[in-house]
């Protein structure tokens, strides 16, 4: 094929010594034109490079995935040369570090790495809207998957450059400069920057002094960026409200669409999406919206309010944060609550929606809180779900609780506005003293709601607090005998599906932690999951349902009885409220001046 062929560099300079400043160049060409054998070939020049600098690391994980993707394990060749082009010796000495023999005399490095996309892994698969894809007609990469960066070298400028061919579109927040190269801060602005290139639509609009631009790769061409930007824009006029002003010049969305759905990535000035290219029908299209309202929502937090965990962030040992609750439950929240404020959504949605988190809040462990599912959300990726339906449904609770205490004047939404101009994208709050300052910054009584609902695990007072509202409350309503339970909850952990919560009778049978190996003798793998328990639907109460579960690495059959669905959570709309219950909820309905 005749391409043209267009070339980008990535540059890090460093800007300071303790003594002078001191100019330390490193260039990656980045071959995207070459793409029959699934990988980017990266060719490195390094400058100034000293003992110090010695280790080359890729990263252990990234903000915001919560999930290890060790990504030393797609390299597959990695070699070092001096300026003569003499090879030196360069070994790996653990999954994500590579170090070199004589830092002072390398001049270039070449390595290959693999997309995840089409890469098998036996565990810790990386999420699609996380990784990397490398394709005939288009090229994704979260920068965590493609670069690296030398020891003591993090927090140093980055400027970006890619071979691909002359048709291809790049969508990015970086910005490009005169010359052509994309420029970030630091290694950190990289990864948060995730770049989406090939066959692409795009589209624009204006959320108050905001550029969003929407790039969109679909693809047989079903779905344009048009198509997209029609769906949120009310959406992203509703943001603007909610947050009065947005805290960024530029935002860019970024959409893949092919064959299969996984989710979507936060970051600061962007946010990306994998799902299945499909008809844009009202149901899928609320389903997206839904979501992007969600990332969009992460340009308050956590660009805006953060820990010192999140801005130094470490990518070979990584320390997560306890107050995941605020960066993904309380987003979570504002993407539903900003859209019923708005009228996008009506009450009887609002409810339908958390009436959803508390059911899927109900499989998961009772006894783990959200501040400890935080720390821990690596290693209890079967419980990490939960934070977008449990940290939710207590933000919610939050929320109410300050109206209430300020009779209707400031509410959680106004408590985030002010962290927001306290701290700002350029200074973090401290992981240990966050809890005391909210506080300090609302009234003594949310001690009490954070040891209970946040650090601890009481039971949520759901009833209660909705019912300052004027909103009844019920927790279990009644038995549905047309419709079955399965007794147990399901999560995904290992590339497996993994039993999150088991409910009493099925007690002694089944185990948290158990996998789900085979339903009524077919294995179970995400690509057939859906049509291997089509068959549930179809159970009355009663039939036997039968697994063969992995357990502690032993297979065991089982055989459970289908039990009656219990109808739970159900709110309903008090016609007649109160007074003060109708102040109250007129207050949590709008966005306060």
């Amino acid at each position: 094929m005749n391409k043209q062929i267009k070339f980008a560099v990535l540059i890090v300079v460093v800007l300071f010594s303790a003594l002078s400043v001191i100019s330390a160049q490193h260039k990656f060409y980045v071959n995207m034109n070459d793409r029959a054998d699934d990988l980017f070939k990266v060719t490195l020049i390094p400058e100034k490079l000293t003992e110090q600098n010695k280790i080359y690391q890729f990263a252990a994980t990234a903000p915001g995935a919560y999930q290890i993707m060790d990504i030393g394990r797609f390299v597959r060749s990695f070699k070092s040369y001096d300026k003569d082009d003499n090879e030196l010796a360069a070994k790996q000495i653990s999954t994500n570090q590579w170090e070199l023999s004589d830092p002072a005399k390398t001049k270039k490095i070449i390595y290959t790495i693999a997309e995840t996309f089409d890469t098998k892994v036996d565990k810790n698969p990386v999420y699609a809207m996380c990784g990397s894809s490398l394709e005939n007609d288009h090229a994704l990469i979260n920068g965590q998957t493609v670069f690296g960066y030398f020891h003591g070298m993090q927090k140093y400028p980055v400027k970006i450059k890619l071979e691909y061919p002359d048709e291809w579109t790049v969508g990015t927040a970086l910005t490009q400069d005169a010359n052509g190269y994309y420029n970030a801060p630091d290694y950190d602005y990289v990864v948060d920057s995730p770049i989406l290139a090939g066959s692409l639509t795009k589209a624009s609009a204006k959320v108050n002094q905001t550029t969003v631009d929407i790039f969109t790769y679909s693809k047989t061409g079903l779905i344009k960026s048009d198509n997209i930007l029609m769906t949120m824009e009310d959406m992203l006029s509703s943001a603007g409200q909610f947050t009065k002003k947005l805290p960024v010049d530029r935002y860019v969305f970024l959409y893949h669409f092919e064959n299969f759905s996984a989710g979507a990535w936060e970051h600061n000035y962007s946010s990306i999406y994998v799902y299945k290219e499909d008809t844009l029908s009202e149901r899928y299209a609320s389903e997206i919206r839904s979501t992007a309202a969600h990332e969009f929502f992460h340009v308050i937090t956590p660009l805006q309010i953060h820990s010192g965990l999140v801005e130094n962030f470490n990518y070979e040992k990584p320390v997560m944060s306890q107050h995941l609750w605020f960066y993904e439950g309380v987003t979570e929240w504002a993407s539903d609550i900003m859209q019923l404020h708005d009228y996008l959504i009506s009450l009887e949605d609002y409810l339908r929606e958390t009436k959803q988190k508390l059911n899927i809040n109900d499989n998961f462990d009772k006894k783990l809180s959200l501040a400890e599912l935080g720390v821990r959300c690596v290693e209890l990726q079967d419980q990490y779900f939960n934070i977008y339906n449990k940290g939710a449904v207590v933000a919610a609770l939050l929320d109410i609780k300050l109206l209430e205490l300020s009779k209707g004047t400031r509410g959680l939404r106004e408590l985030i506005l002010e962290l927001a101009k306290k701290y700002g994208p350029h200074k973090a709050f401290d992981e240990e003293k966050f809890f005391d300052e909210i506080v300090s910054m609302t009234y003594p009584e949310i001690r009490g709601f954070i040891n209970n609902y946040i650090a601890g695990t009481e039971p949520l007072p759901v009833k209660e607090y909705f019912g300052k509202l004027g909103i009844d409350y019920t927790e279990i309503t009644g038995v549905d005998s047309s419709r079955i339970a399965l007794g147990f909850g399901i999560g995904f952990k290992d590339n497996k599906f993994v039993i999150t919560n088991v409910e009493p009778q099925n007690s002694g049978i089944l185990s948290t932690g158990d996998f789900i190996y085979k339903f009524d003798g077919e294995e179970v793998t995400l690509q057939n999951v859906k049509k291997t328990f089509a068959s549930l639907t179809k159970m009355k109460v009663g039939d036997l349902i039968r697994l063969t579960i992995l357990h502690g690495g032993s297979e065991k059959e089982v055989e459970l009885k289908a039990a009656p669905r219990i109808l739970r959570h159900d709110f309903k709309i008090n016609e007649n409220p109160t007074n003060d219950q109708l102040a109250l909820r007129e207050a949590w309905t709008k966005n306060l001046p």
